[in-house]
């Protein structure tokens, strides 16, 4: 049986290379505007609110600072959520850092022998979520212009995550390490230097995912994919006021929440659901970045639960916060366009492949002289 599947598995991938190639080859003006579009929202969005997260986490990690919070707070994350001293800094930093920065961070800690694989991939699922600055820039400004919804987001991702952990705190209880081995903290230039190269080359394999996942899901609008499973969600209650395209895209990349229709809050829980899963192009990132050493089973089933909590918590809360501005039919439209400028960012990525470069050529001249 197993056998069986492994060759439709491998038929489908066949398939969707074949199905994309043909696209990009038969309609390349619709696969170029949907790249150019996506490294718009990376130079835009994705790097400025993610990269420098990744820096301090990989330089939290690589200098063992996480083994110098205070014993009081190792010992709540321990009591509560079965979490080791270590472990407890990772959850609630990857819970605000962006999506990809917690999972990074386990796979760090895994690589050097201070995690077992199966206990890192039990939190993998709990120590994600969106930063605050994807939650208030991409969605609660473009969509609103108002913080309240970013707000009324954040709290409810954070509190789905917190009721996920104390239910996992049973099984994490079980897979604890009885003392935590003790890390030597040490932070010098070359280590910087090393988690900014990292970094980089994360975020390379990041925006190259996002530009892929838009050229796909360009092929899917052009074959009518995407509308045969609109089609389906549009029966959901709550999705009935959009179009079902921009659903399956949110879905299969977060980032194109942003295309929501503005103002409308009632779709709030839903927005707050997508916000919380992270979407399939999020999974093929921590794919790329934990580079296979960490199954994904568990993060999906747990991120699949953590979706449905925000949505229940979003929906019990949000009266609450925003009174009377909750109604059926949208409001004035707001513009969706960003003012900002990408400069910064541009300017960022030279940068980083200038020191790419020089680094890479150093080490190469070290390793000549040692031959």
């Amino acid at each position: 049986m197993r056998k069986y599947v492994e060759k439709a598995l491998k038929a489908v991938e066949i398939s969707a290379v074949a199905a994309a190639f043909l696209f990009c080859l038969t309609d390349a003006g619709a696969a170029a505007e949907a790249v150019a579009e996506s490294i718009y929202r990376c130079i835009n969005t994705v790097i400025p609110s993610l990269f420098a997260m990744m820096i301090v986490s990989s330089l939290m990690t690589e200098s063992g600072v996480l083994s110098l919070m205070p014993r009081c707070i190792g010992r709540f994350g321990r009591l509560v959520f079965g979490m080791e001293e270590s472990v407890f800094p990772i959850f609630t930093f990857g819970m605000l850092a962006g999506y990809p920065v917690g999972v990074k961070m386990l796979c760090d800690e895994y690589s050097r022998g201070r995690l077992t694989r199966k206990r890192a991939e039990l939190l993998s699922g709990l120590c994600f979520g969106a930063g605050p600055a994807f939650i208030f820039g991409c969605i609660s400004q473009q969509l609103y212009s108002s913080r309240c919804a970013g707000l009324i987001i954040l709290i409810s991702t954070i509190s789905a995550n917190l009721i996920l952990a104390l239910l996992m705190s049973v099984p994490l209880r079980r897979t604890a390490s009885a003392v935590s081995s003790p890390c030597r903290v040490s932070i010098s230039s070359d280590m910087l230097t090393d988690c900014i190269l990292r970094s980089g080359r994360a975020m390379g394999n990041i925006c190259i995912m996002i530009a892929a996942f838009a050229a796909a899901n360009a092929a899917l609008d052009r074959m009518g994919v995407s509308a045969a499973a609109g089609e389906l969600l549009m029966k959901l209650p709550d999705l009935r006021r959009i179009r079902g395209e921009v659903t399956v895209a949110s879905v299969l990349d977060v980032t194109n929440i942003s295309r929501f229709p503005c103002g409308d809050w009632l779709l709030l829980p839903c927005i707050s659901a997508l916000t919380s899963f992270g979407g399939v192009c999020v999974l093929f990132q921590l794919r790329a970045l934990t580079a296979g050493k960490l199954s994904l089973k568990p993060f999906i089933i747990m991120r699949a639960a953590a979706a449905l909590l925000s949505y229940l918590i979003c929906r019990l809360i949000f009266p609450f916060f925003i009174g009377s501005e909750a109604t059926e039919a949208s409001v004035s439209r707001i513009s969706s366009s960003s003012s900002g400028t990408v400069v910064p960012s541009v300017m960022l990525i030279i940068m980083t492949v200038m020191l790419m470069l020089e680094f890479s050529e150093k080490s190469s001249l070290q390793h000549t002289k040692s031959c």
